[in-house]
């Protein structure tokens, strides 16, 4: 990298634009207070999964991801999600992140009209065991991420519940309190790229913890979302760069 360190890395990786970057951060800030990225040759790997066992975020970066990346030996890198999205608040579009560690310090710089440098502590972060979410789900769908992000963010302005509904050739976001505000996805309007229904149904999810995945929607271009009357919503989709964001949100009993 073409600005010198203050640590001595145990792993380094750079992304091109610190500003998407974030928006990985700022969903992760919207669940926990502190997370652990788990950085291996293989890729980086992050989780979290708030305190209420509502939602669980799942994100994966391989190597190929960033623009620099190099582990010379696996590491959990421990940060106050908070204080990281703080420190990028003010970030331009062109501005490049980079974020080394070792076992002590964590060191993010960014690369734009200025060089700016923050140095944090690496927390240790007690990691939970997630369980492995195997569900039989009624409704398989595929939308358009734009779309889908502007309805679950207007939505969530509107009202405390999100339904969701599948049935015919459609899958629809509506207001479950009032009903009076719908969003349809479908091959007509060009917003529904598949759809496989098993079970026709209408399942109620909490708006505030819908909405904290609209931010990294912006990484993806289509979205697969899976859901039931017996099942959590499971979002997943692949950012522009690689990556793999899952997002899993139980049903809200209404």
């Amino acid at each position: 990298m073409s600005v010198k360190l203050t640590i001595e890395p145990k792993v380094l990786f750079s992304y091109p634009s610190a500003k998407e970057f974030t928006y990985i951060l700022k969903t992760l800030a919207e669940i926990v207070d502190e997370v652990a990225f788990m950085v291996k040759s293989d890729g980086v790997e992050v989780r979290a999964l708030d305190p209420g066992r509502i939602a669980l975020f799942k994100a994966f970066m391989p190597p190929e991801s960033f623009q620099e990346y190099e582990v010379k030996e696996e590491l959990f890198v421990g940060i106050s999600v908070a204080n990281l999205v703080k420190a990028l608040k003010h970030i331009k579009k062109n501005d490049k992140i980079t974020i080394a560690a070792n076992e002590e310090f964590v060191e993010m710089v960014l690369e734009g009209t200025t060089v700016r440098r923050y140095k944090f502590r690496n927390l240790s972060v007690a990691s939970e065991e997630v369980p492995e979410i195997k569900v039989e789900y009624d409704v398989e769908a595929t939308l358009l991420a734009n779309p889908l992000r502007t309805a679950i963010s207007e939505l969530s302005s509107l009202t405390d519940t999100i339904g969701i509904r599948a049935q015919g050739e459609e899958v629809v976001l509506f207001d479950y309190e009032t009903k009076k505000t719908n969003y349809r996805f479908s091959s007509l309007t060009g917003t529904l790229v598949s759809l496989n229904i098993k079970k026709e149904c209408s399942v109620a999810f909490d708006a505030e913890y819908l909405s904290k995945i609209v931010d990294s929607l912006r990484l993806g271009s289509a979205v697969d979302i899976k859901f039931g009357t017996e099942a959590p919503l499971y979002i997943n989709f692949t950012t522009t760069a690689g990556g793999q964001v899952e997002y899993y949100l139980a049903s809200k009993i209404v």
